[in-house]
């Protein structure tokens, strides 16, 4: 009897040794077969009006009166004096005051249009890092092959290689086929208001969109594991953003004569167990299609798990689980990023409070996280409170066979040699998000190959990637030829 089932378990592992080799050497590339253009490069007033759009602060606040709304009117009088024919030949609409929409009219007006998008406002700096710049943050120099300064990646780059393009093109008399928008918002960093005015303006106007594309994604060279090749990450969902306020209120007294549990003690508990419980990990459509889409081009060994995740998905999940880029690309992540508590060192707080940050998954909308979290910490005298201040929901997943992520996926092979595509899921946030209800392609990608300081000290970019994210709209638009 053991022997006999000791056979069926050879033969059985054999049939499963089998299928996974089958699945693995079947497991054919999704990339398109097309010849790519390198990048021409740029003009000295391309790169000029590049290095100029640094130099203006259109710093955005979540607090009004700190906005020096001067920095933009200055920026809309530098675009107008910059791309003369685009003020000429495109119609625009200033909206919510400092957002900027322009519309190309194309000739076929039965072709849905696309919108292409950016965003004008950048991040502060920080006054305690301005000394860590190797360069003014405000200058738009040019040093080592590269552009540094707030703003050259997140996001000038791609509203300035935008400009250049269609100015380009109108020099040439080109007129696309179907309408272009160019949608400009001015508050993308604390939470897009801007960009929710221009969605409702075109919402108005019966605007229905084939593609709607933002920033997103970039272009790494050594960001996916195992890859050799360049990987264009297409951005087709993005995650959601909720903050919740954790609060306790018990009586507090005299530091001398401190009760068995504190306040503070029930809120450090509850975090405690609320990051010891994480929310449940699981693959979304962006990152099944990313397994599609770059396992075919990896190594043997890790071609062999992505083409057998019907196998080998809990392992594969625990790998992405190691690192916090990939653990936030598989669930709902949550974090405290603010307390509030106590007024003296020898006073027991009454009131303590705690913000804790969740990036959403979608799937997990913010009604079903706010009740997970209620169910994990499980204690009635820690209350829970949407802040609402800065909100919003997981985007649904463009789709891949869309029109969308098809010309972008097409025009990227176009445009950049040997490079591998693939769809992918933001776990930051963009403008794009709020334009929904105008097209159910929506794509978030800048390329750009490995920018540096996002947010940080020395933004910078390559001259070369100013050059390649030129060449990429350039393309797109003519694409719609």
């Amino acid at each position: 009897m053991i022997r006999r089932i000791l056979k069926i378990l050879g033969v059985a592992l054999l049939i499963l040794v089998a299928v996974v080799m089958f699945r693995t050497v079947t497991f054919k590339s999704k990339q398109l077969d097309i010849a790519a253009t390198p990048a021409p490069g740029y003009t000295a007033d391309a790169l000029e009006h590049f290095r100029g759009s640094i130099k203006f602060k259109t710093i955005s606040s979540t607090d009004p009166s700190l906005v020096d709304t001067s920095a933009f009117m200055e920026f809309h009088r530098y675009l107008k004096n910059s791309y003369p024919l685009i003020h000429e030949k495109l119609s625009l609409k200033t909206i919510a005051n400092f957002s900027l929409l322009y519309k190309w009219e194309g000739s076929d007006v039965s072709l849905a249009p696309y919108v292409l998008m950016a965003h004008q406002d950048v991040v502060p700096i920080e006054e305690a890092s301005r000394n860590l710049w190797t360069v003014d943050p405000f200058e738009g120099v040019v040093r080592d092959e590269l552009v540094w300064g707030r703003g050259a990646c997140d996001d000038k780059i791609n509203l300035i290689a935008i400009m250049e393009s269609v100015e380009k093109l109108l020099k040439e008399g080109f007129q696309p086929k179907r309408t272009i928008y160019l949608a400009f918002g001015h508050d993308e960093e604390t939470g897009g208001t801007g960009a929710k005015a221009i969605a409702a303006e075109l919402k108005s106007q019966n605007v229905t969109a084939d593609l709607v594309l933002d920033e997103g994604g970039i272009i790494t060279l050594d960001k996916v594991p195992g890859m050799t090749k360049p990987t264009a990450l297409i951005g087709t969902s993005e995650k959601g953003y909720l903050s919740l306020e954790l609060k306790v209120e018990k009586n507090g007294g005299h530091s001398s004569m401190p009760e068995r549990e504190t306040a503070l003690d029930i809120l450090a508990k509850a975090l405690v167990v609320l990051r010891e419980n994480p929310f449940p990990a699981d693959f979304t459509p962006s990152t099944e299609g990313f397994i599609q889409h770059v396992g075919p081009e990896l190594p043997f060994v890790q071609k062999m798990a992505f083409a057998n995740i019907w196998l080998l998905k809990p392992m594969v999940i625990n790998i992405y689980e190691s690192s916090p880029g990939g653990n936030a690309l598989v669930r709902t992540t949550a974090v405290p990023t603010i307390f509030h508590a106590g007024v003296k060192d020898n006073v027991v707080p009454t009131t303590v409070s705690a913000v804790v940050n969740f990036r959403l998954l979608p799937g997990d909308g913010s009604e079903k996280v706010n009740k997970r979290v209620k169910e994990i910490i499980n204690d009635e005298r820690v209350t829970v409170k949407d802040l609402g201040s800065f909100f919003s929901e997981p985007t649904a997943v463009s789709p891949e066979d869309g029109p969308g992520y098809k010309l972008v996926d097409e025009v990227v092979h176009k445009t950049f040699p040997n490079i591998v595509t693939t769809p992918f899921m933001m776990i930051g946030g963009t403008d794009s998000r709020h334009m929904d209800g105008i097209s159910k392609n929506i794509i978030k990608f800048s390329p750009m190959t490995d920018p540096i300081g996002f947010h940080g000290i020395d933004e910078r970019v390559s001259l070369k990637s100013y050059s390649e994210t030129l060449w990429f709209f350039e393309t797109l638009l003519r694409q719609n030829n």
